[in-house]
């Protein structure tokens, strides 16, 4: 037995090695991520930035554009009393600076101005930007989860993937395109006709993001409470929900606010899913595998997010009316997927896909695509003895 005089010194002894093994033993904290958003000058990468300085996990957001008027939003911003530092980067020539050594890159702008502007139009307008972005990513930092929000993302992320591949660094768990503001749209669809909260509706989607090319899986919706004689009318909202509001607008300005907090829920969900949650779930488009890929190479799916990007993506069962709507918007979908490879590839496109047909017009094409319909056969037979 040791003396009670001793306890002191036992005390002291057992906390100064309590210290040196936290000091040497312990790992370090881990640095707060740095998330960059490019296009911060548009209006909606002022909405994002706005979300992001809020967002406690961000040790540091980087604001990029070409204009140099960004350093004026970056000051702005910074009198937001959060622990976020904000930093800008304007001009072309400071683009490798915005993304070296950062975790998240997010894509915004370039949104449809029109609800008469064709995915041709879009893409024209935002492909030299993205591949710019990519092309730097891919030199000074292609392990950074890159996150697009430009429309058409059907032609933008392929585009992109394209690009990794041809200098191969390609990681298709780090190429995503943000989609949850289609899975928001659809959620206060459902609420506002069914008289539901819309905070307590979740509704999955797949497909894509654009016009004729999102479909809803509102089958698998929770709470499951639509009536089939209503589906029809939901679609349609859901599908045309950002035409609508163009229209509301009289077609003069884009529509940005509820696409802007999509996108800072998906950065959000991203990064606890980069400090290690383990349950983030969103619906995102990404590069597709198996016999989804057959059907389509790249397609909106429930994904869950992990440390590396996209840990899996799985499609939901689906009805067969949703069936049906997804044969249809594939067909869109497949034109936009070759477009965006096109422009790496070089391959000439075909006219139909130059010209933008109409939705009808693609959509009679889905008869001729016996290839496609088979694959999806396989997938949705796959999915009921599942």
């Amino acid at each position: 037995m040791f003396p009670i005089s001793f306890a002191p010194k036992l005390i002291r002894s057992c906390t100064i090695l309590l210290n040196i093994s936290k000091t040497y033993c312990c790992p370090p904290t881990p640095k707060p991520p740095v998330v960059t958003v490019l296009n911060a000058c548009s209006k909606i990468g002022k909405y994002v930035a706005l979300l992001l300085k809020q967002n406690p996990l961000i040790g540091e957001l980087r604001l990029y554009d070409k204009n140099g008027t960004v350093c004026a939003v970056a000051e702005d911003l910074s009198h937001i009393d959060t622990r976020t530092k904000v930093r800008s980067f304007g001009g072309s020539a400071v683009l490798k600076h915005a993304v070296a050594e950062v975790d998240i890159v997010v894509s915004v702008g370039g949104c449809k101005e029109s609800s008469r502007e064709s995915y041709k139009k879009l893409f024209e307008k935002n492909v030299d930007d993205v591949r710019s972005e990519a092309l730097h990513m891919i030199e000074f930092n292609p392990k950074a989860v890159f996150c697009i929000a430009k429309p058409p993302i059907e032609a933008l992320v392929p585009m992109v993937s394209e690009e990794f591949r041809k200098a191969g660094v390609y990681d298709s768990r780090k190429i995503i395109g943000i989609t949850s503001v289609g899975s928001m749209r659809a959620n206060y669809h459902i609420a506002n006709v069914t008289g539901q909260r819309a905070a307590d509706v979740i509704c999955p989607i797949v497909g894509g993001l654009s016009t004729n090319c999102l479909v809803a899986v509102l089958s698998q919706t929770k709470p499951k409470t639509t009536s089939p004689q209503i589906i029809p009318t939901v679609q349609k909202l859901i599908g045309e929900s950002e035409d609508d509001v163009l229209k509301l607008y009289a077609d003069c300005h884009t529509v940005c606010l509820s696409p802007a907090l999509a996108v800072a829920r998906f950065v959000n969900t991203m990064l606890k899913a980069l400090r290690g949650d383990t349950n983030c779930v969103d619906c995102a488009f990404v590069a597709q595998t198996g016999h989804i890929g057959q059907f389509l190479p790249y397609m909106t799916s429930i994904v869950r997010l992990g440390r590396y990007g996209i840990m899996s993506s799985h499609m939901p069962k689906i009805s067969g009316d949703e069936a049906h709507r997804l044969k249809k918007a594939a067909v869109i979908i497949k034109d936009l997927i070759k477009m965006g490879e096109s422009f790496v590839t070089g391959e000439i496109l075909d006219d139909s896909i130059q010209q933008n047909g109409s939705a009808q017009k693609l959509q009679e094409a889905a008869q001729a695509q016996a290839t496609a319909a088979s694959a999806f056969g396989k997938v949705q037979s796959q999915q009921t003895s599942g």
